[in-house]
């Protein structure tokens, strides 16, 4: 339910300028101000998730939500409103993932961690394709009430749920208690003697590369799944969305289920960052040769853009959480979140400020600048996976009692 909220959220803004309701004159800000502000609400509920619990912490960030999509509903036609909604929405949506990953990190057997965590984040996915449905339909006049119905149904029904049904992590709760309360919490967790996870380089690099990765990734998604759409081909700005977002969430929930503890977590960091660099030249040098703006072949190169989109998705899910002490999890996963959202979002709307063809004699012009751009991004994390794939540690199947436990 946390990340059918997320979803919905994020999708909130890019919402408003796929579908004009806001002129166009604003759709850079749409396409990364809730992004940027996420980054804020991120590092609060870092802190919140820390020091509050992950419980209260996803219940807070819930709350934002339908706050923030009342004040718009309120002054629909106010600039001020809007901004202020997007920040709020985007603040609160963010922040949710912060706390529901460290939940079901510190919630789950060792054995089947990354298969939840992978899962369970493409619910997210699933409501990015459920937002834009309508539009994709021509049912534009329902749009902003569909939107509006699972901004306010998801976190209100998650606010119930998760008030009277969620317990607070077990690890959470003992992390600051005796080594032997810790121990016996992941004994409880794991279920099992698991070997556990042993950590060869210092917090704050793992923080580093996690926020590197992230931003990579994060730019990738938001790049081509609302982007390139509404900027280039405009004849999918809605197709893409709906597209991606059941493509990730199927594959997504088919490498959660059949793959993830099946490959180590260093082999499919290279695995998804090596494809989504390979998956993207392939795009850009096919428009670049054809000038193409659309057709199935061009149609079949975006979607499979959204392999690599989901495979860094689903590596960071797992990584995030795995890699930091439970005492500190909330913080350094949001602090990394902090960074990633703000530059990826800084990133993509000066890409899509500075980079967005007027005419058609400066569409592949402004396609290449930007291609090239997104393309040295996209190098830049595959060179983070060939570092960690030789410097880092494995997580996969293994306890966390590793971060707390001193052996």
């Amino acid at each position: 339910m946390g990340m059918l909220v997320y979803g919905v959220a994020e999708s909130y803004g890019p919402v408003f300028a796929i579908t004009s309701i806001i002129p166009s004159s604003y759709y850079y800000l749409s396409l990364s101000a809730g992004f940027i502000a996420g980054g804020f609400g991120a590092l609060l509920a870092g802190y919140m998730t820390d020091y509050l619990g992950r419980r209260t912490s996803f219940l807070i960030t819930a709350a934002m939500i339908v706050i923030g999509i009342a004040i718009y509903l309120a002054a629909p036609t106010n600039a001020a409103a809007i901004i202020i909604s997007f920040i709020l929405v985007g603040m609160a949506a963010i922040g949710a993932e912060t706390p529901i990953l460290a939940a079901i990190s510190e919630s789950v057997p060792a054995k089947y961690r990354g298969n939840l965590l992978v899962v369970v984040q493409n619910f997210g996915n699933i409501c990015v394709a459920l937002v834009f449905i309508p539009a994709l339909l021509g049912l534009s006049s329902i749009q902003d009430e569909v939107a509006y119905a699972l901004l306010l149904l998801a976190p209100l029904i998650a606010l119930i749920v998760g008030y009277f049904s969620v317990k607070e992590s077990v690890p959470w709760e003992a992390a600051e208690k005796t080594p032997e309360s810790v121990k016996e919490a992941w004994q409880k967790i794991d279920q099992e003697a698991v070997e556990h996870v042993r950590p060869t380089m210092s917090v704050p690099m793992r923080w580093f590369l996690i926020t590197l990765i992230g931003i990579v990734q994060d730019v990738a998604f938001v790049w081509i799944t609302y982007d390139i759409g509404y900027l280039y081909f405009s004849e999918y700005s809605s197709v893409v969305p709906v597209i991606g977002g059941f493509a990730m969430a199927i594959l997504g929930i088919v490498f959660g289920v059949f793959f993830v503890h099946k490959i180590s977590r260093k082999n499919a960091t290279l695995l998804a960052y090596g494809s989504q660099f390979i998956l993207w030249i392939l795009l850009w040098a096919y428009v670049a040769t054809t000038g193409a703006t659309a057709g199935l072949l061009l149609l079949a190169l975006i979607t499979i853009q959204f392999f690599g989109v989901e495979l860094t998705w689903g590596v960071r899910a797992m990584l995030e959480p795995e890699v930091f002490p439970t005492i500190s999890r909330g913080r350094w996963v949001s602090l990394a979140r902090t960074f990633v959202w703000i530059i990826a979002g800084v990133i993509t709307m000066v890409l899509s400020l500075y980079f967005y063809p007027s005419t058609s004699a400066q569409f592949m012009p402004f396609f290449n600048y930007s291609s090239a751009v997104v393309a040295v991004v996209f190098l830049v994390g595959l060179l983070a996976a060939i570092y960690w794939y030789y410097k880092g540690f494995e997580t996969g199947g293994k306890s966390l009692a590793g971060h707390d436990i001193k052996s």
